[in-house]
């Protein structure tokens, strides 16, 4: 009854009570919602696999058509097992992850210079084409938000 009584007298106490319970909810659902992106960071195998299909679409749609056609050739070997093996190991020596737990920055800087071994880079002659890519994972996905193309 004494409680009815003020309630009555003094009704912020209501709207304390509210903003109590409000922010108690709030607060769950942020722990929830850090919890939940912390365990679905997806991890730097994934992002191997991510990177080398977007690499390997990039220079088959944008890269290979300005190609003249005895390099257009080499472009159907990205296709294979060999050349996704190849452009996975170039994804993974240079990318550089930042993981802060919820999500992670990936950064990718990805040249054909990195693909023949410098030993054989004066018999072989390849096109000069790089790339920087910035990439955030996070929720089990991937985004890319910046990909340029660098000029040599």
């Amino acid at each position: 009854m004494v409680q009815h009584y003020l309630l009555n007298i003094f009704p912020f106490l209501v709207i304390m009570k509210n903003l109590r319970v409000a922010a108690y909810l709030t607060g769950m659902v942020l722990v929830g919602l850090g919890v939940a992106m912390a365990v679905t960071n997806p991890g730097e195998a994934a992002y191997k696999d991510y990177a080398a299909r977007r690499l390997t679409q990039q220079l088959q749609e944008k890269e290979c058509v300005k190609l003249d056609a005895s390099y257009r050739d080499l472009c159907k070997l990205l296709d294979r097992e060999q050349g996704q093996t190849l452009i996975r190991r170039l994804v993974e020596t240079n990318t550089e992850r930042q993981n802060y737990l919820l999500l992670s920055v990936y950064k990718t800087n990805f040249s054909t210079s990195d693909i023949l071994p410098s030993f054989l880079s004066g018999l072989f002659s390849l096109p000069k084409i790089s790339y920087q890519t910035e990439t955030v994972g996070l929720f089990s996905q991937f985004l890319t938000y910046r990909a340029e193309k660098q000029q040599s």
